[in-house]
């Protein structure tokens, strides 16, 4: 009996040992997987608060002839985290939002307390998680997408897609909203308004970056009409498909080749009805009596080296294509150009240029325009002491005079030169700075035929010291500006000067700035203008900042203004938080 108790016991202080080193070869095991946990799990990012204050005094007592820029107040949150498992994995968010609606989709149209929907949807805020695993992407909330040239890629849209690419297959879809529907307000204010538009994307193709890419594009948009009461008066429902195939190829010794071809199908109103005649593209859209067909291409070749880049570019774009991805893209051109790249004397200089032709209304041959286009950046490290750069931008639209209405006409022309002198002492380092800009923009007016032309002279002379010995940074300038229009000549003359400096061992920047402004409008009296601001960035701790920025603006009037004397202050006061975190140690 008495060993049948002492085996039991031997047992039992068997089974005890047993299970406690098991138990300890457990927890050893779980604390190491926990450890490797987290070395997998990083979450790196930003966070932060920001509030905004806004103040107009205006004077005389009544006066409104200056409106408010700014909502009087107005909070904004930002949270950008990236969350990181192992090498394969990512989760990033992009929350930036503000707590009161400003913009257009804001109180004055109608939407004072904005449900879930209009809050996330709204043009003022961005929310956006993209999670992705290997070659795996879900798109989630607002994202701003470009799948080509001629397809989609120039407007944000809230919804939901995926990128996969597989290997070297390629295959993108996203669906959602890029615009609310907008009630019209006869005001005061006035608001147009607008249709809420929905969007579809879409592409499919092959895909071996820095090889070559072949895909097929599908971009879609369609207004809902039913979506603003009262509708619009000025803006019609519409809805567009655009197909297009692109090609991309690199080859060895720096060649390349690009090319795109592309249809539009858009209906300009889908309140006219349907049309028996125009060939519909089913099963995507139905053609109205409003809908228009049209075609656009665009092809580059090319050799890139260290050196010396060269290529050739040619764009047409039909007088009927029309893309929901790029609302303001002008069509009807042909656009040639030779593009060019020079690095030379051993890296001092550096030549990036283009120059062509563009052809306007290409499909009408009375009204055909023609006019030259191009732009000119080229820098020079002459020594240590003195650098030039000098850069020229022509661009525009235009097409040959009709009558009533007229051809369109906005051509600018703009050249600049900018000397920079460097002189470096024992204790302080001067940096003197000059710029000459000269601009030059034509425009027709369409009802008269009259072309008038704004021309703007515009010099600037910049004075930066920099001690060596001392923690103090101050910067002076001087600035001129003359712009003449038929009926207007502007001039302007600015002084500002600014002064930083770091205190608190290093953890306080203060920068201070006072800028002064005498302007004359035609034979008027002058104006006068004084703003006065200060930044104030405060780091709290290695990861947690303190932001503030203080501003007052004063304008005073001269006596094109009624009543005379006339004069507002402006104040604005920005302050918030910002907080940088990383999970992964540092080595």
């Amino acid at each position: 009996m008495m060993r049948k108790k002492i085996t039991t016991s031997i047992l039992f202080l068997c089974m005890f040992v047993v299970t406690s080193f098991a138990q300890d070869v457990k927890d050893s095991l779980l604390d190491k997987v926990k450890d490797k946990a987290k070395e997998k799990l990083n979450v790196s990012g930003t966070m932060g608060v920001t509030y905004e204050g806004y103040g107009l005094c205006r004077s005389p007592s009544g006066w409104t002839g200056y409106q408010p820029r700014r909502p009087w107040n107005q909070v904004r949150f930002n949270f950008t985290p990236n969350f990181k498992f192992g090498k394969n994995f990512s989760l990033p968010f992009n929350f930036n939002f503000a707590a009161i609606p400003t913009n257009f989709a804001g109180p004055y149209a109608g939407i004072k307390k904005q449900n879930f929907g209009q809050f996330i949807t709204n043009p003022l805020n961005s929310f956006g998680i993209n999670p992705k695993y290997k070659w795996a992407e879900l798109q989630l909330g607002t994202q701003y997408l470009k799948y080509s040239d001629l397809s989609t890629g120039d407007i944000g849209i809230f919804g939901i897609g995926v990128d996969l690419r597989p290997k070297t297959f390629l295959f993108k879809f996203f669906t959602g909203i890029s615009q609310q529907g907008i009630n019209y307000i006869a005001g005061p204010p006035t608001v147009t308004g607008a249709y809420k538009r929905r969007n579809w994307m879409a592409q499919i193709g092959t895909e071996k970056e820095g090889k070559y890419l072949f895909a097929l594009n599908f971009a879609k948009g369609k207004d809902v009409p039913a979506s603003a009461s009262p509708a619009p008066i000025t803006v019609r429902p519409q809805e567009g498909v655009v197909i297009s195939l692109v090609s991309e190829v690199y080859a060895d010794k720096g060649f390349y080749f690009k090319g795109e071809g592309a249809q539009s199908t858009f209906t300009k109103d889908l309140a006219t009805p349907l049309s028996p005649v125009l060939k519909s593209l089913k099963p995507f859209m139905e053609a109205h009596t409003s809908t228009l067909t049209d075609y656009a291409g665009q092809l580059g070749v090319g050799k890139k080296s260290k050196n010396f880049d060269i290529g050739v570019m040619i764009k047409y774009l039909g007088a009927g294509f029309q893309t929901i991805g790029y609302p303001f893209l002008q069509s009807d051109k042909l656009d040639y150009t030779l593009n060019t790249r020079i690095n030379a004397w051993k890296n001092k200089m550096n030549i990036v240029a283009s120059a062509g032709r563009r052809v306007n209304n290409v499909n009408n041959t009375v009204l055909k325009a023609n006019q030259f286009i191009g732009n000119l950046n080229w820098f020079t490290q002459f020594s240590d002491k003195f650098s030039l750069n000098v850069n020229y931008n022509n661009f525009g639209f235009q097409t040959a005079s009709g009558f009533n209405p007229y051809g369109i006409k906005n051509v600018s022309n703009d050249l600049g030169i900018n000397p920079t002198f460097t002189f470096t002492g024992k204790k302080i380092i001067h940096l003197l700075s000059m710029s000459y800009n000269y601009s030059k923009y034509d425009e027709r007016d369409v009802l008269t035929g009259l072309t008038t032309s704004n021309n703007t002279h515009t010099a600037l002379l910049t004075y930066v010291p920099t001690y060596l010995e001392k923690d103090i940074s101050p910067d002076f300038s001087i600035l001129y500006f003359y712009n003449n229009v038929p009926g207007a000549k502007i001039t302007l003359a600015t002084l500002s000067t600014a002064l930083s400096m770091q205190a608190a061992k290093k953890k306080l920047r203060l920068r201070g700035q006072l800028q002064y402004t005498l302007g004359k409008l035609n034979s008027f009296s002058n104006s006068n203008n004084l703003i006065a601001s200060c930044n104030i960035d405060f780091k709290l701790t290695k990861k947690l900042n303190w932001n503030t920025f203080l501003t007052t603006n004063y304008f005073k009037y001269g006596n094109e203004i009624i009543p005379n004397g006339a004069n507002y202050v402006e104040t604005t006061c920005r302050t918030g938080f910002q907080y940088r975190f990383d999970t992964k140690k540092a080595k």
